[in-house]
């Protein structure tokens, strides 16, 4: 009995393995289409408080602002204990306040908020429409509630941004947050604009640290505005991204 040629053979080997081949990708195709996603809750933005626990205090009292922006301030204080608080000294007294800022985002393969700035990423997960639940690394839920009085965010901070001045006033840009606001014409703002007389005559960017509060809408103005408190630096031909 005569076999069939070898170059017949080849060819239909050939086509089996690319038909075979076709096959498999397309089943890896249809499973990348099926991943689940959570669309982001439309009234996520708000601001939510709360007293988180804490391994060698009190309570850490925490409040979160989520712009709709984009943008995030918290605000997290250190609560003492009461026979702690007693010993100490009276320069001691009082909650320790640190702050962080960045830009958040919605990541809706994990059904998450995700916010990052200086420190490692923090995210939180939607529990309801009132309360976010900080993923961390305890046994203990860490809950933030909607605070429905939304208070703004005028705490005084320190800040590094992008300063630029001109005749028609200043602005301000944040690195973290990319946010560039005007400067009001109060607090130390004289005091920037010598600065830049002095250090920057060329008007080039200038990476500048300050400590300032924020003007809300309706304070004289309709637009948000930075409050330049206290100059701190400048250093002229740096820029956020160094």
């Amino acid at each position: 009995m005569t076999g069939k040629p070898a170059y017949v053979m080849t060819r239909r080997l050939a086509f089996l393995l690319t038909l075979g081949a076709g096959l498999l990708a397309g089943c890896g195709r249809g499973s990348d289409s099926e991943t689940a996603t959570t669309p982001m809750p439309a009234t996520l933005a708000g601001v939510y408080a709360g007293r988180l626990p804490c391994s060698n205090c009190a309570a850490i009292e925490a409040t979160l602002w989520l712009r709709p922006d984009g943008r995030f301030f918290i605000r997290q204080r250190l609560e003492d204990d009461a026979e702690g608080a007693a010993t100490t000294t009276k320069a001691q007294q009082g909650p320790s306040t640190t702050y962080g800022l960045g830009r958040w985002q919605w990541d809706e393969v994990d059904a998450e908020a995700v916010l990052r700035g200086a420190g490692p990423d923090r995210r939180l997960k939607v529990r309801d429409e009132n309360h976010l639940v900080l993923r961390v690394a305890s046994p203990v839920e860490h809950v933030l509630a909607r605070d429905v009085t939304e208070p703004r965010f005028e705490d005084r901070v320190t800040l590094d941004g992008e300063s630029a001045v001109s005749e028609n006033g200043a602005t301000f840009t944040e690195c973290l947050t990319g946010l560039t606001l005007p400067v009001a014409d109060a607090g130390a703002y004289r005091e920037l604009r010598r600065q830049h007389r002095r250090m920057n005559p060329r008007g080039k960017v200038a990476l500048t640290t300050i400590e300032g509060h924020l003007l809300t809408p309706g304070e004289g103005s309709t637009s948000e505005r930075l409050v330049v408190d206290r100059f701190v630096t400048i250093k002229p031909g740096q820029g956020c991204r160094g």
